[in-house]
């Protein structure tokens, strides 16, 4: 029965997090729309969510009290055209109040699964937070459909007086189609889920609240500089967004992910950086174990040798590019001089395939190999003497203790460097941007690296911004599958 209650407990917190996430995708996404306008600088039209809105409401309300001053109507006349625009603030201040309450709902929900115990003020926050975001929506979808209909009357109205604003509210163009998306629907629904999943009895945890005083100060700098930009960039990959002009961020859908995916040279960079990161995780876990064994083997000068390999990795990936650059240039470099002095010609490194991925990957090597070494030998300098000498007396030789012995004691290392490090190879930028600039051609680009160039040398920032959550997505797959294989192997070991 007490494991039946634990079920339904870890079930609704994971529904409560999944909906908390879902409500903070809703608010971001455009639940109002209104169509090209180009006299009042809506010319690519508008879909946004309640920060958009605000500064639309801004915008629209300056233009048409413009329009409706310069007609020089009677007051009377005046204001349904004038406060038109006025009403549009409320829908947006409703939109941000659901995004702060989402985000609210989010953060609680990821505390509560760090060990925070919030059920009784979670149970009487939640319901209020949602009953007060779906009365404000409900107004500001009264609002916008009001301004809406006021637009369009305004059209219609055949008035001498009243015809001097159509007039220059339209100038010929048509009425601006303005309607309220599916978003808005779903954050409505999302919040009266969550206050119902409220009413559902749970069993009350016994996580310590005195760690959320602990948790709050990092998780509330977390979730200011890196969720929530990371959820709200999110919304740019789904639209025409150049990084400069408001006017280009249009609500595009999947037309972004549909290019990506139709792209030759995203298919390229893909294969580029699955080969770089999968070569680069096996090698440079070998050479920083054969490394820390031989440090850790090592009688004098111990520090000396460590320090000496770990001195690459204290070197910005920068620096590190242009060191090797020089050193791999074909006519003054060292490398090809010491090649010559031994009768060899000259090599092309960085200029021709596949010798630039090649030569990629060995500056990374170079680069990293210390810093996986160092976890290596602290793993190895912490396992007990007493079982290297019981597998010695038991006539075990150096080979088969090492492989035996030593290398199953190194299991929790072994998750962590090659976790570490096929994350850090599938975002490798620094080293390509220096030694080859993504060529010769594209043939060297990565997907971080096209992301770069996409997003900041082509200004299309919307679809490298989508780039950039697929390769998210590849990065949390690859690594939770890695993670979860070399978890149960530490398991089994």
């Amino acid at each position: 029965m007490q494991s039946d209650k634990k079920k339904t407990g870890s079930w609704q917190h994971a529904v409560r997090l999944a909906l908390s996430m879902l409500l903070v995708m809703c608010f971001l996404m455009p639940m109002f729309t209104i169509g090209a306008w180009k006299n009042v600088t809506l010319k690519n039209g508008l879909k946004g969510n309640g920060i958009t809105m605000l500064s639309a409401a801004q915008t629209i309300d300056t233009q048409l009290s413009s329009i409706v001053r310069k007609a020089k109507l009677n007051e009377g006349l005046t204001s349904p055209v004038a406060d038109a625009g006025a009403r549009l603030r409320v829908t947006g201040f409703a939109t941000m109040a659901g995004l702060i309450a989402s985000a609210v709902m989010f953060l609680m929900c990821f505390a509560e699964t760090l060990g925070v115990n919030f059920a009784r003020k979670r149970k009487m926050l939640f319901p209020i937070l949602a009953a007060v975001v779906v009365v404000l929506m409900a107004l500001g979808m009264w609002n916008f459909m009001s301004f809406a209909q006021t637009i369009r009357d305004a059209a219609a109205v055949t008035d001498e007086a009243f015809a001097k604003i159509t007039n220059k509210l339209y100038q010929g163009d048509a009425v601006p189609e303005m309607k309220i998306s599916v978003w808005a629907v779903l954050g409505i629904l999302g919040m009266l889920a969550m206050a119902a999943l409220q009413l559902l009895p749970e069993k009350k945890g016994a996580m310590s609240k005195s760690l959320l005083w602990f948790v709050l100060p990092a998780l509330t700098m977390y979730s200011c500089f890196v969720i929530f930009p990371a959820l709200s960039s999110v919304y740019l990959g789904f639209t025409s967004y150049d990084g400069i002009t408001e006017a280009s961020m249009r609500f595009i859908g999947l037309d972004n992910y549909k290019n990506i995916f139709a792209s030759a040279r995203f298919h390229s960079a893909t294969f580029n950086t699955i080969c770089i990161a999968a070569v680069f995780t096996v090698f440079v876990n070998v050479i920083a174990l054969m490394l820390a064994v031989a440090v850790d083997k090592v009688r004098w000068g111990k520090n000396i040798f460590r320090s000496a390999f770990y001195l690459p990795v204290l070197i910005s990936g920068i620096i590190a590019g242009f060191i090797w650059r020089i050193m791999f240039n074909y006519s003054f470099g060292v490398v090809n001089f010491v090649f010559n002095m031994l009768g060899m010609e000259s090599v092309k490194f960085i200029d021709t395939m596949p010798n630039a991925l090649l030569s990629i990957i060995f500056v990374l090597l170079w680069k990293n190999a210390g810093y996986y070494m160092v976890i290596y030998l602290a793993a190895l300098q912490s396992i007990s003497p007493d079982l290297l000498e019981a597998a010695s007396i038991d006539g075990a030789n150096s080979r088969q203790t090492f492989f035996h012995v030593t290398l199953p004691m190194l299991a929790g290392s072994f998750t962590i460097n090659l976790t570490l490090a096929l994350i850090n190879g599938l975002k490798v930028y620094d080293e390509i941007a220096i030694l080859t600039d993504g060529g010769p051609g594209f043939s060297t680009e990565t997907i971080t690296y096209m992301i770069y160039k996409v997003a900041f040398g082509e200004m299309r920032q919307g679809y490298g911004t989508a780039m950039a959550v697929i390769l998210f997505f590849i990065i949390l797959v690859l690594g939770g599958v890695q993670s979860t294989m070399l978890r149960k192997r530490e398991v089994q070991v």
